[in-house]
């Protein structure tokens, strides 16, 4: 019985690793899965010009994560896709900026409050998109303002999102005694 179970588990032990050889010789067809083709076809999805996706994806470093980028905002809020193909391709994390975004918009309603004349939705819009690109860690900054707008009483979402970028690790105000 033991010695059964001995080759029962050394016959176990070589099976997954010819499956594996088996998997690496199955060929792939190129042509079903091309990451510039998925980006452009993405990206042209939120009125993106042929033209400007062709060039946006063919300089990215990874076109599959620009266009996702593009889609995260673009499902999540009334943002222009130009504004958001310039934005997700000025940064290292396109997928990071497009949560960023989501996030913030989804949490603070107060940013799609519409003012015909000034057009403050647009305004607030490319603020919070600007303020998440400009932001070296878009999950903790996203994490910050929306903690910030909803706690601190008489908090706009735009000036919870201008305190939350200008944050230092040690501000001098609450650490005088530090030096750098």
């Amino acid at each position: 019985m033991i010695m059964s179970l001995n080759h029962l588990l050394r016959g176990l032990g070589v099976f997954p690793i010819s499956l594996g050889f088996l998997l690496f010789t199955v060929p792939v067809k190129a042509g079903n899965w091309n990451q510039y083709s998925v980006c452009i076809t993405q990206l042209e999805k939120f009125d993106v010009s042929g033209e400007d996706a062709s060039i946006a994806c063919s300089d990215a470093l990874i076109p599959k994560e620009l266009s996702e980028c593009v889609s995260i905002i673009a499902n999540a809020t009334p943002i222009n896709g130009n504004d958001s193909v310039r934005a997700c391709f000025q940064v290292r994390r396109p997928i990071d900026l497009g949560n960023c975004v989501a996030d913030i918009y989804n949490a603070l309603p107060s940013l799609a409050v519409v003012d015909s004349e000034t057009d403050t939705e647009e305004i607030n819009l490319l603020t919070l998109l600007n303020s998440c690109r400009a932001s070296l860690r878009p999950g903790f900054y996203s994490e910050c303002v929306i903690a910030t707008a909803n706690e601190v009483n008489e908090m706009s979402a735009v000036k919870a999102m201008d305190i939350c970028l200008s944050a230092q690790d040690f501000p001098r105000s609450l650490f005088p005694a530090y030096t750098e």
